[in-house]
């Protein structure tokens, strides 16, 4: 991927550069964690409130982009799928951060389309990475037989584009249920690799 350090490292420079912009605009403290209703039920300073999801971001991203280089499978194409989860790091800040500036009246709302972002991301790039490693559904099956990969990985973009839409589209009260099937889906995919690879390879010594 052209770039590939740039694009990884810039919605950490961008976390960092904000956060130090409104540290000193913002007052303290500031709420750190809501209930589902959107209340916020822990507060905590400037501190923690701006600068954890960067410190964290810190330790991550540069990771994400050594994993790529250090698979013993040598995946192409796992690159553009790390540089996304290091944006969708900057939208869950940028999300907290507007809820403090007032741009939210519920602070659910931007969390929740956020995860519906991150699931579409998810969708796009499931069914084109190859078997590795350290991202998709990594079963004992779907890394031993590459066309149950494939074919894993193909159920779980479309699975993973229905929930992303039913997250941004949804009233954000109505999305506990599909959270809680989310989970479920996640167990089945687990299953459909399984099942898949026993009929693949039933006949074989």
């Amino acid at each position: 991927m052209k770039g590939y350090w740039f694009w990884l490292l810039l919605p950490l420079a961008l976390a960092w550069g904000v956060s130090l912009w409104l540290y000193p605009r913002l007052p303290e403290p500031l709420p750190v964690h809501w209930n589902l209703q959107g209340e916020a039920d822990r507060y905590g300073s400037r501190l923690e409130a701006l600068f954890l999801l960067p410190l964290v971001m810190t330790f991550l991203v540069p990771l994400f982009g050594v994993l790529p280089r250090v698979d013993p499978k040598r995946p192409q194409g796992l690159e553009g799928m790390m540089v996304g989860v290091a944006w969708y790091f900057l939208w869950l800040h940028l999300s907290a951060l507007s809820i403090y500036l007032g741009w939210f009246q519920d602070p659910v709302v931007p969390i929740l389309r956020g995860m519906g972002l991150f699931f579409l991301l998810l969708a796009y790039f499931l069914p084109r990475i190859p078997p590795n490693y350290f991202a998709g559904v990594r079963t004992p099956w779907t890394l031993e037989d590459p066309e149950v990969w494939r074919r894993t990985h193909r159920l779980a973009g479309l699975g993973f584009a229905l929930f992303g839409l039913g997250f941004l589209l949804l009233p954000p009260r109505a999305l506990l249920p599909l959270l809680l099937l989310f989970i479920a889906s996640s167990l089945g995919l687990v299953l459909y690799s399984f099942a898949l690879w026993k009929r693949r390879h039933s006949g074989k010594a």
